[in-house]
């Protein structure tokens, strides 16, 4: 019976030792004055912006464009003893890519620089990067009963920091027509309270994703007066060692106009090239082709007629020869000479039946 009491009393003993730990473990996994989205679901500010234009074509060029989006998010704040009449502490971030400076890189052709508005008094708009800066209002209160759990304490103001601002674009090179910019992040923004241990924690409140913005500039190539350059191959062989032999080669003449600031001397550096998602796939060198029977075997080379180089798709060639038509300032015209001939794979047999090849024709200013 003694041994018995014994092992009741340090039972009892170590059930209050757990209970004493359980609320300092559960709160353990935050920091104290921590504040993120409810559940943990950083919300997310997907910014769509109008066309800009940036009109002086060159590197360091800049354009301007402003976002104001209306919804908002919750927050719970994190903390070890009840706390009140705290602002709260807003921080910055730019996201993967971002320079010293701020600038995040799009693209070979684009940076790009955010400023958000944090709610308050007194911030404006805050260029990020940014230090943990407070909204000077002092009215949020934590209660530690709930602020030291899992869960956390809600917060009763609504949060919309991140849903306006302005992004900066700049050109790292210059451009030709314009360039689109998907699902880009840029930004997230991070919460605290003024007491507890004074740095962010993991997670962000929200974050600003550049969902689509259009850049374009006055400079511009037109390809084929803008429409589609055709060929008719005619009737070919069937055998590859025949196709070889007696299949036609086309002249493929394309056109290219180019005007606007950055054409305005004569042979203007313009990159020129051929691109197709899926070439032959016996022989990337080469586009492949389609049809209502199986194509995979044939394909089509293109070789450049000035410089008798094969041209092979998705590869940009310098394009030189691009000069005024009138004697005076642009536009400037050019022609890349091209010849379009049938290829088989060795020692195939193509079936009969029609076949095609669509591409697209690209110009790309340096």
């Amino acid at each position: 019976m003694k041994a018995s009491g014994v092992f009741s009393r340090k039972s009892c003993v170590a059930c209050a030792l757990a209970l004493a730990l359980f609320p300092a473990g559960a709160w353990a996994a935050f920091i104290d004055g921590e504040v993120i989205p409810v559940n943990r679901n950083t919300h997310i500010y997907n910014v769509k912006l109008d066309s800009q234009t940036i009109t002086n074509n060159t590197a360091g060029a800049t354009a301007e464009a402003t976002f104001s989006l209306q919804d908002t998010y919750d927050a719970v704040a994190f903390c070890s003893v009840n706390r009140s009449g705290q602002p709260i502490w807003f921080e910055g971030r730019s996201t993967a890519g971002a320079g010293a400076d701020g600038w995040v890189t799009l693209n070979e052709y684009m940076d790009a620089q955010v400023s958000i508005h944090i709610e308050g008094e007194g911030n404006g708009l805050l260029s990020v990067p940014f230090p943990a800066t407070s909204n000077k209002m002092n009215k949020n209160i934590c209660r530690a009963a709930q602020g030291a759990t899992e869960e956390g304490y809600p917060l009763s103001n609504v949060f919309g920091s991140g849903s306006q601002g302005k992004v900066t674009f700049r050109l790292r090179k210059p451009l030709i027509n314009g360039i689109t910019i998907t699902g880009t992040e840029v930004a997230e923004v991070f919460g605290r309270l003024e007491a507890g241990d004074g740095i962010m924690g993991p997670t962000p409140l929200a974050r600003v994703v550049i969902d689509q913005a259009i850049i374009t500039v006055p400079d511009k190539c037109v390809v084929n007066d803008g429409e589609p350059v055709m060929v008719d191959f005619g009737q070919i062989p069937n055998s590859a060692a025949a196709i070889e032999k007696n299949a036609p080669a086309m002249p493929v003449d394309i056109r290219v106009k180019c005007e606007g600031g950055s054409f305005a001397t004569p042979n203007a550096k313009v990159r020129i090239g051929i691109l197709q998602g899926s070439p032959a796939s016996f022989n990337s060198d080469y586009l492949s082709t389609t049809g209502p029977v199986d194509r995979s075997d044939l394909g089509i080379s293109l070789t450049d007629n000035t410089t008798n180089q094969q041209v092979v798709p998705n590869t940009l060639y310098d394009f030189i020869d691009l000069n005024t038509t009138t004697g005076g300032p642009g536009p400037f015209e050019g022609l890349w000479s091209l010849t379009a001939k049938p290829v088989a794979k060795s020692g195939t047999m193509i079936p009969e039946g029609d076949f095609e090849a669509s591409a697209t024709i690209v110009t790309v200013f340096e």
